[in-house]
């Protein structure tokens, strides 16, 4: 995501407001896994929401439907890029019901118009298991196996071109202590670790755009591993911390926050409501969305200080959130829960 800068009077003083000023908000559908939400696409125009059975766009100020696309045939959307390069989302599809599937399909959609821009097959061999083994963002397809059948096999981490199908950059996992990896994004490329042993545990990996360096992140003393959405700028990334007792879940969100070129732990964030929250970089801070999608918090990301709280009216599990210049928009993940689209100007 482009992180403009903004000072802390952004968020703060002549600004400030108690609650984040709701501007529209769609209707809560419940029970309907087929159209779990996948990810949101925003722009100053337009919203996007992309869920397992199509992708459909609204007017960002008035909540006004403007297109909907609907994979081919019997397939589902299976994953969607992170980002939005030039007002463009990548859909990924194919069928769910099939695991030894040859081929996933990738489709262009402009955010504006809903137009398919390209349209292209990628050999589904590279990908692993799908979507639990691929992230798409940056214009990358980021992978950890060879194929669904390789689950004895080692893991090798690769960022595909997803305009050519062709490989960036591979990374060998050397530690054979090393039984899985899961992919949280593809640009920046960030992979949890999850090893064998009494003395086995997750760790997470961050490595460079070429994929020659990585940085090896452990857990803090009391937490079992990392949650599955991150959030970096700068020099800091940001991560979900899940506490090993299970009492502690219900007594608020934890985030951790690494330096990328040291490795060390800079600060965590305690939140008061339980464990449900989404991290993002935006204009240059940290923002939370917590209290089951009622609140937003945000942090300066050098030390975790609080700049700025917003209410956001609604609830929603699982948050799915975007951010455009001074507008918000709040999705939810669970399926089974809701789909209610919520859109706010924090300003």
């Amino acid at each position: 995501m482009y992180e403009d800068k903004a000072s802390d009077s952004a968020w703060k003083h002549s600004w400030w407001r108690r609650s984040a000023r709701r501007l529209w908000r769609t209707p809560d559908a419940t029970g309907d896994l087929d159209g779990k939400p996948l990810g949101l696409w925003l722009t100053d125009d337009t919203v996007v929401i992309a869920r397992t059975d199509g992708v459909q766009a609204f007017r960002t100020a008035t909540g006004q439907p403007l297109w909907t696309w609907q994979p081919p045939g019997d397939q589902v959307v299976g994953l969607v890029s992170a980002d939005a390069v030039d007002g463009v989302g990548v859909v990924m599809h194919y069928d769910d019901g099939r695991r030894d599937a040859k081929r996933v399909g990738l489709t262009w959609l402009a955010i504006g118009t809903g137009e398919v821009v390209r349209r292209r097959k990628q050999d589904a061999a590279p990908l692993g298991h799908l979507p639990a083994k691929v992230a798409l963002g940056g214009g990358l397809v980021a992978t950890t196996g060879e194929s669904w059948k390789d689950w004895e096999t080692r893991p090798v981490m690769r960022a595909l071109d997803v305009d050519t199908g062709e490989i960036r950059w591979k990374y060998d996992v050397t530690d054979a202590r090393v039984e899985s990896v899961s992919v949280l994004s593809a640009d920046p490329f960030v992979a949890v670790l999850k090893t064998r042993g009494a003395r086995g545990g997750h760790r997470l990996l961050f490595l460079d755009d070429g994929g020659t360096e990585g940085v090896t992140l452990a857990l803090p003393d009391g937490y079992e591993r990392f949650g599955e959405r991150v959030a970096v700028t700068g020099d800091v990334l940001v991560v979900g911390l899940v506490p090993r007792d299970r009492a502690e879940l219900d007594r608020g969100n934890r985030l951790g926050a690494y330096s990328l070129s040291s490795g060390e732990l800079l600060w965590e964030w305690h939140g008061k409501e339980t464990y449900q929250d989404a991290v993002f970089a935006h204009r240059g801070r940290l923002l939370v969305v917590h209290e089951y999608g009622g609140r937003l918090s945000v942090l300066d990301p050098a030390d975790g200080r609080v700049v700025a709280h917003r209410r956001l009216r609604g609830t929603a599990f699982d948050p799915l959130v975007a951010a455009s210049g001074d507008l918000i928009a709040v999705g939810c993940e669970a399926g089974d829960y809701s789909h209610g689209l919520r859109m706010f100007r924090w300003r």
